[in-house]
């Protein structure tokens, strides 16, 4: 599965790409939801693990921009340590899990899991 990290931490964008990749994975990595939108305008992804904040700003901002893509766009994983998403936020509609931080490696491989066809 080809899949877009936009996690600005390197420690753990470190960590994420390695159990991906060793799974099978082809991790595109990028550090600032700018970075991802321009990504995801090139490239077709069949994924995309998103950080909720990133080194720009809120990370919602791409999954606005998958939003308003003419195309359907990958599901989003959206990592955080906020807790709740506002459930009337229409920007959530995109989100299809919520990964709660910090999580363990196995909470990580089966989200990505729930998504490989």
């Amino acid at each position: 599965m080809k899949i877009l990290l936009a996690e600005d931490e390197r420690t753990i964008s470190r960590l994420i790409r390695q159990v991906l990749a060793n799974n099978g994975h082809e991790v595109t990595w990028c550090t600032s939801s700018a970075e991802a939108v321009a990504l995801l305008e090139r490239e077709r992804f069949d994924l995309v693990l998103l950080d909720l904040h990133l080194a720009d700003g809120d990370g919602m901002r791409v999954v606005a921009a998958i939003e308003a893509a003419a195309e359907p766009g990958p599901p989003v994983v959206l990592m955080t340590g906020e807790g709740v998403l506002d459930a009337d936020d229409p920007r959530t509609r995109r989100v299809a899990t919520v990964l709660p931080k910090p999580f363990d490696l196995h909470e990580l491989e089966r989200a990505v899991d729930s998504f490989v066809a």
